[in-house]
């Protein structure tokens, strides 16, 4: 199985998102004018761009490094440096340096009395060379210091300031006698630009590398002749924290482990979800569709997946470490709409569409949702069932987020009474409702903000969102924890289905957030998360009906997220009490010892999750 990562694909990974989407820019606050940093950037922003609008690769590579500078060395609020303010992430940091970029451009045009058409070209190449320099550098931190001090290390060398969130106690051993380096925090800042320098050089020469097989020998040779601990060198190699190469390793093996931190730094499939609310052909329809109208390639999931690609991971060495619990290398069967993009590749190998998929006429209206596969997947556990006429089926999405479970929920309702229709369900009319929570105001404002595009008509008096076709009549609502417990006495409202999507550490979708692995610390995800987690599932578990069900998902692979968190729950006393069983996800079990969990891995058509359900018994 080969581990070496791909040099070219990572640097399409890192960037993908920023590269193939327009960018949306957003305000900011600034340094203080009197900072010492602030200075400092101020000076080394300057830059010339000549007559023909292109930008020399040295300017940009400086404004790299300048634009990292507060994200790897984050100012402090006291003058002994001990707090540090909570730092700048990179896609903030690349934002802010391409909107005043823009503002310049514009200005300079405009006291130019010139059109902006002519470099718009130049600019673009640009925007996305600085994407690839500060969003791959910083992804790629970890590895890149260490070589840059590896390589000091073999000759004369200076003390380098260690960039934020590294963690000076767990590499400093490993670089033996020679201090080479240091907290930052002791640092000046002229020394912490120059690793800023070193760090962004680093990178621009291992994105054109073939092979990064020579660089991680030397750095084994250097460092790990002091250390039999193997998730160091992982952690290095792949350029995450300490703590999840450490669980990936005891939790997964060897092999897998690698195999996931290699999918972490790989591009992920640019997956779409079919909207049946606003389109009710086939999938192959949707398809044809985006090339005729936007001219983009695309297939349905169902044709492309491949069952001789499922062994891709080691299972014999995962039995080891999960027993005879159900973890799967990919996906077995693809959701129903499910759909994958297939950009077409620029003259540098990357893989890149044509226009921003936000721009795309199909998505402004409203014919799809971009999702990934193993979204979708957690949406299909529900199991949902065509709603009656005999009564409405109520479904409660309780960590909503901005929206796309609940989304995908509306559009399976829909999907499935389309295919149930008879001439007899047509005389009458199903009620679905669907009730979006979430703990923060904004999601839920993002997710009144789609509601038209998606197909649903908001009523602003009562704050309630309606679409009806047919003989369907689905409603939306959105609130918060006290709207929702104010909402649920009023008539004792509970749910058929409750989804609990809950707030992770990601670690399973990290290739899709380039700053999330630094954002993360072992604190807050092997103790707080859990901790929230199981709160929020037995919070959630008192608003299923009787005989209705309950789905716990995490876009996480560790444990102490998911298997740790609903054996916790199924002690307590809400479980118990509640008269809740797992719910198998076939009728058979298949032979897995907790037939009602699914750990799917991440794979070249989806991310990595985590799923259970549970029924409440039917009490008579």
């Amino acid at each position: 199985m080969r581990i070496t990562l791909s040099i070219a694909i990572i640097a399409t990974a890192i960037f993908k998102l920023v590269c193939s989407f327009s960018f949306q820019f957003t305000s900011y606050t600034s340094h203080s004018k009197s900072s010492a940093r602030s200075v400092s950037i101020d000076i080394n922003c300057h830059h010339k761009e000549n007559d023909g609008g292109d930008w020399d690769d040295n300017e940009l590579r400086q404004e790299a490094a300048v634009t990292l500078l507060p994200v790897f060395f984050p100012e402090h609020t006291d003058e002994n440096n001990l707090t540090p303010i909570k730092p700048v992430t990179a896609e903030v940091a690349l934002k802010r340096l391409l909107r005043k970029k823009y503002s310049q451009r514009q200005q300079n045009h405009q006291s130019n009395n010139a059109t902006t058409t002519g470099g718009n070209k130049s600019m673009e190449k640009s925007r996305g060379r600085l994407a690839e320099l500060i969003l791959g550098t910083s992804v790629m931190r970890l590895r890149h210091f260490v070589v840059a001090a590896a390589d000091a290390a073999q000759g004369n060398y200076a003390t380098f300031p260690l960039p934020y969130p590294l963690n000076y106690t767990e590499l400093s051993p490993h670089f033996g006698e020679k201090q080479i380096i240091c907290e930052f925090t002791s640092c000046s800042v002229e020394e912490e630009m120059r690793m800023c320098d070193l760090m962004v050089a680093e990178h621009a020469k291992y994105i054109v590398s073939k092979d990064s097989t020579q660089q991680l020998q030397s750095i084994q040779s250097t460092l790990m002749s002091r250390s039999n601990d193997p998730a160091i060198l992982l952690a290095i190699e792949h350029s995450i924290p300490l703590f999840l190469a450490s669980s990936l390793l005891s939790q997964y093996g060897s092999v897998t482990a690698k195999q996931i931190c290699s999918l972490m730094n790989e591009p992920g499939p640019i997956t779409i979800r079919k909207n049946a609310i606003k389109f009710n052909g086939t999938d192959g329809e949707l398809c044809d569709w985006l090339w005729e109208n936007d001219g983009v390639q695309a297939f349905p999931m169902k044709d492309i997946l491949k069952p001789q690609n499922i062994d891709m991971y080691d299972f014999d060495e995962m039995k080891q470490y999960k027993g005879n619990g159900r973890v799967m290398g990919q996906l077995l069967s693809s959701p129903a709409g499910c759909i994958c993009i297939n950009p077409p590749t620029d003259g540098r190998g990357r893989k890149k569409l044509p226009k921003s998929i936000w721009s795309m006429s199909s998505y402004q209206k409203g014919l799809f949702e971009v999702q990934d596969a193993g979204s979708q997947c957690i949406v299909r556990a529900l199991d949902l069932v065509p709603p009656s006429t005999s009564g409405s089926m109520d479904v409660l999405d309780y960590c909503a987020g901005n929206g796309g479970k609940t989304f995908a929920i509306a559009s399976a309702i829909f999907n499935l009474k389309m295919e149930a229709e008879t001439d007899e369900s047509k005389c009458n009319i199903a009620v679905a409702n669907v009730v979006s929570h979430d703990v923060v105001d904004e999601r839920l404002r993002q997710i009144k903000g789609s509601l038209s595009r998606v197909g649903f008509d908001l009523d602003k008096s009562t704050g309630i969102a309606e679409c009806k076709q047919d003989n369907l009549r689905c409603t939306l609502k959105t609130v918060s924890p006290i709207e929702l417990k104010e909402f649920s006495a009023s008539d004792n409202y509970m749910f058929d289905v409750v989804l609990v999507d809950a707030p992770c550490s990601s670690s399973g979708v990290l290739r899709r957030r380039p700053s999330q692995r630094w954002l993360m610390s072992k604190e807050e995800t092997l103790q707080y998360l859990p901790d929230l987690q199981l709160d929020i599932i037995q919070k959630a578990a008192s608003f299923v009906k009787n005989n209705g069900t309950l789905v716990y998902a995490t876009c996480s692979l560790l444990e102490e997220e998911n298997e740790e968190v609903i054996r916790s729950f199924e002690k307590s006393q809400v479980y118990i009490n509640g008269g809740f069983v797992p719910w198998p996800f076939s009728a058979e079990g298949d032979g897995f010892s907790r037939p009602h969990e699914i750990t799917l891995l991440p794979s070249e058509w989806n991310d990595g999750f985590f799923f259970a359900r549970y029924r409440k018994a039917l009490i008579i």
